[in-house]
């Protein structure tokens, strides 16, 4: 690490695989760079639940009530005038504006790159649904757990579950996800064997056994067509896929650590994650002395928490070095991820070429930068991710012995 050059690994697009650059092809240690975090935050926004559709549409459409409909039209008008009055007294919003002439020359200073800047940079590398979650994630109310349990257990900063805004259930869809071969095959793997080892049928007998006096459930009705119900009540059965950025960076060393690692749209949107089972359709009856469940359908989706959380007493992650035209990594913290040794990672910015031309410099980003920048604007929602799900039917069905 005294050598001038500093070895780092780049994408290469064309193979997609980490190619290395090392010696004379290295790149240089920047001292008086620092990551921005000045940028203005982007318009608060938050996703709202699609409306349930009706479980029996009517056959025709049908006019209005004309009363509904003026009312409807004075709020609508109420709420533009609300807007208009908002917009006038508000300040005006902080431009990014040209910066001003330094004392010393443009050519002796270092271009600044904005923490809000790496979901451009996500898109150079062929994230756009990566890109599409860290802008929600900047856009988003103050929402973090504390701790990583609060986080797992969806409890924020305030000791409150997280409010309804922060469940996203529109953005990542599970045919996407299912065009990764890596999940396609934990999918196949879910459907076709884990649903029916003894484990998944013990909890589908927990799960069923209050229902015994029913003859037919529908889990979904049942829930009030919210997801995270069914995901609380129903859900019995799960395979992971994949690893984290951070345990993709730490895969660079391996035995052909060249072809390992490589961060896709998958890894930046989901890193490592869970296909669950949920009961969908179940029909109960007597069979002997006994009463039998039938699980005949059943829904499978991807739920991943959108979090920047670091474990208690561990180093916060390191996420890469990132600058205007992507990501690279160095190979000193591929190799201290590696052999688990966080503390030594090497946090200075580096440049490739000429630090005073804008996209040459690359800064350290890790977990604890979000969580500064979350605390420094009062904004930054971590959120849990829902995929929309995907109704599987069981032949023959899943029987459990209630």
């Amino acid at each position: 690490m005294n050598e001038t050059k500093i070895g780092y690994y780049k994408i290469n697009k064309l193979l997609w695989r980490w190619t290395l650059h090392e010696g004379a092809d290295g790149c240089e240690i920047v001292r008086e760079a620092q990551l921005s975090m000045d940028r203005v935050p982007p318009p608060l926004s938050r996703i709202r639940e699609p409306k349930a559709r009706p479980s029996k549409p009517s056959a025709k459409l049908t006019k209005p009530d004309p009363l509904i409909k003026f009312l409807d039209d004075i709020e609508m008008v109420a709420n533009a005038l609300g807007r208009f009055k908002t917009w006038l007294t508000a300040p005006e919003t902080p431009k990014q504006a040209k910066p001003a002439p330094p004392a010393l020359s443009p050519e002796e200073t270092v271009p600044p790159f904005d923490i809000q800047e790496i979901p451009r940079a996500m898109r150079k590398e062929f994230m756009p649904v990566s890109a599409t979650l860290m802008e929600r994630w900047f856009a988003g109310e103050l929402n973090y757990g504390r701790t990583s349990d609060e986080t797992s257990a969806e409890i924020n900063q305030n000791g409150e579950r997280y409010p309804p805004s922060m469940y996203d259930t529109t953005t990542v869809k599970l045919d996407w996800i299912l065009k990764h071969r890596r999940a396609r095959d934990q999918y196949d793997a879910l459907i076709n064997t884990a649903i029916y080892t003894l484990p998944a049928q013990d909890v589908l007998k927990r799960i069923l056994k209050p229902f015994k006096a029913s003859a037919l459930l529908d889990a979904w009705q049942i829930c009030g067509m919210k997801q995270e119900n069914l995901h609380d009540h129903f859900q019995f059965q799960y395979v992971t896929v994949g690893s984290s950025l951070s345990q993709k960076l730490g895969e660079l060393v391996g035995a052909q650590f060249r072809n390992n690692g490589v961060p896709d749209d998958l890894t930046g949107s989901l890193g490592a994650f869970n296909i669950y089972a949920s009961i969908a359709h179940v029909m109960i009856h007597r069979e002997g002395n006994g009463t039998v469940a039938e699980v005949s359908a059943i829904y499978i989706y991807v739920k991943d928490s959108y979090d920047f959380t670091d474990k208690a007493g561990e180093v916060s992650q390191y996420l890469g070095h990132w600058g205007q035209n992507g990501v690279i990594v160095l190979a000193y913290n591929g190799a201290m991820s590696h052999i688990n040794k966080p503390k030594l990672y090497f946090s200075y910015p580096v440049a490739m070429g000429n630090p005073k031309v804008k996209g040459n410099v690359y800064y350290p980003i890790h977990n604890k930068d979000f969580r500064e920048w979350a605390i420094r604007h009062k904004r930054g929602g971590d959120f849990v991710i829902y995929s929309d799900r995907k109704l599987v039917r069981i032949d023959p069905p899943l029987k459990v012995y209630l």
